[in-house]
């Protein structure tokens, strides 16, 4: 039944007549013996181990290092330009540590507004000089801080050195 079929449809038997050529695939057994097989069957046999002993070789290879490092470099513009490009990453109100925050000026004007350093630097006429002179910190770019960020940050509740005041600036709820 099953003959009468494949010589029907042209397409299988033509199919069935390729498969019969193929040479069969050898097993373990099978395999020639060559310098490389002791070890092909250890690592049949200590699979856990083997992948274990590749991997600290990967960890410890001058070569794998000095790939991860060329790529590194290659890599780290289009990183800074993709961050530059994020709004979230950005000085603006997205920004993912933005908070909410609401503060009455010593002038006892209300200010509600959504990020702290970007409030100081548009607001600078509402503080003292000194105050808000920026700092950078060495090694860290985008870190940037002045005293007035300082003062303000702490009177947020559930800060871990909460102030009730800061120059006169107090948090409303």
């Amino acid at each position: 039944m099953v003959a009468s079929f494949l010589a029907s449809n042209p397409v299988l038997a033509l199919l069935s007549a390729q498969l019969l050529a193929l040479p069969p695939v050898r097993t373990t057994a099978q395999r020639p013996a060559g310098r490389l097989a002791p070890v092909q069957r250890w690592r049949e046999a200590n699979p856990e181990l083997f992948e274990k002993r590749r991997v600290e070789g990967m960890k410890k290879s001058p070569l794998v290092r000095e790939n991860l490092l060329r790529l590194h470099r290659e890599k780290k513009a289009e990183w800074h330009a993709s961050a530059r490009r994020n709004p979230k990453l950005r000085a603006t109100t997205q920004h993912i540590a933005a908070k909410e925050w609401t503060l009455r000026s010593p002038l006892g004007t209300l200010h509600r507004f959504r990020n702290l350093k970007q409030f100081i630097r548009d607001h600078a006429d509402l503080f003292d000089t000194e105050d808000v002179v920026w700092k950078e910190v060495p090694g860290r770019p985008n870190q940037a801080w002045c005293r007035a960020f300082h003062g303000l940050s702490r009177l947020r509740p559930g800060n871990a050195k909460l102030l009730p005041e800061w120059h006169g600036w107090v948090w409303v709820e």
